[in-house]
């Protein structure tokens, strides 16, 4: 199959204290996520997010919880967070999702970036 090298969608928003799924596995397409970018809207403080790799349930996207729990980072005042993996996380099977939680106050921009085979 062939390698299309992209990002894996468009920019989503996580609002303040949400869990969004960014990017969730479709038509059986085994996907190769590469990095997460995280850009923090807040003017104050440092934000938490935490994010999630999280297969699916029954073929729809399951839910969140510490057991599926990659990483929870600081992102500093209006910055931006790329958290790049040495070797990419690979997801087969539909309705498996990256998931972040924002446990800040102001909104979050993520973009997922990666392959998928076409």
């Amino acid at each position: 199959m062939a390698l299309a090298q992209t990002k894996l969608g468009d920019v989503t928003v996580v609002s303040a204290g949400a869990t969004t799924a960014v990017y969730t596995v479709g038509s059986a397409q085994t996907t190769y996520v590469r990095s997460v970018l995280i850009h923090s809207f807040n003017t104050s403080s440092t934000q938490n997010a935490q994010v999630h790799v999280v297969p699916n349930s029954g073929g729809s996207a399951g839910t969140a919880s510490t057991a599926t729990r990659i990483a929870r980072v600081g992102v500093g005042t209006d910055d931006t967070f790329f958290m790049e993996f040495a070797y990419p996380i690979t997801m087969t099977s539909n309705g498996d999702t990256i998931q972040v939680y924002n446990e800040g106050s102001s909104q979050m921009n993520i973009l997922v970036l990666g392959d998928r085979e076409q």
